[in-house]
């Protein structure tokens, strides 16, 4: 069956080790945007005589969101995009580790001003070094950190790491998806880790109320 159209961006990948919690699923095609993932620019060429200037961000706008995540992101990317506005980019790879995250943030950061979204957490644990490097990288943007439902021994401890680093900082939001999950019975596939269409729906709504608290 062939997949559904390609959306704009929508950056994904795949690729993990075995045993990661959000691995492939049947239900959810990847979405790539026309002639691939759109590049993060970095500077442009001086100018005869002059320093150089920071490049203009091409493809997203400056001020849209980002969202970085794994596959549960991967499967919600419409969601996302329609409860964060059209410009959002949604960069997911299946079985991601949080530990890519302050990397992808750092580039997004040197040419967009919008704010930031890391879903990441449900393929292993989450190092609190990680965690301030991402927070660090976001330069004081708004930044939402969602937290994990997965019947993985990290849940427990990766949520309380991502809700004390929120706790922290002001400009910094945490999204308990797993409170979410159990308060709202039904929202999630018959694996129990990715969310069906109302819990894509309830995922987005969540974290775009998140992004857009003053």
């Amino acid at each position: 069956m062939a997949g559904p159209a390609a959306a704009p961006n929508v950056a994904v990948g795949t690729g993990a080790g075995a045993g990661a919690a959000c691995g492939v699923r049947p239900d959810v095609a990847a979405e790539v945007p026309a002639g691939g993932q759109a590049p993060v620019p970095g500077l442009a060429l001086p100018a005869a005589g002059g320093a150089p200037n920071p490049a203009r961000p091409q493809g997203p706008a400056a001020g849209s969101a980002l969202v970085i995540g794994d596959s549960i992101a991967l499967g919600s990317a419409d969601s996302l995009r329609r409860a964060l506005g059209e410009g959002t980019t949604v960069d997911a790879k299946v079985g991601r580790q949080f530990s890519a995250a302050p990397g992808i943030v750092a580039a997004w950061t040197a040419v967009n001003d919008g704010p930031i979204v890391v879903d990441l957490g449900a393929n292993g644990t989450v190092a609190a070094d990680d965690v301030a490097a991402v927070i660090a990288a976001a330069g004081g943007r708004r930044l939402v950190l969602v937290g994990v439902h997965v019947p993985r021994r990290w849940q427990d401890g990766n949520n309380a790491a991502l809700r004390a680093a929120a706790a922290g900082h002001p400009t910094v939001a945490f999204v308990d998806w797993d409170a979410l999950v159990d308060a709202n019975p039904g929202v999630l596939g018959p694996d129990g880790v990715h969310p069906g269409v109302t819990g894509r729906t309830l995922l987005a709504t969540a974290v775009a109320a998140a992004a857009h608290k003053p």
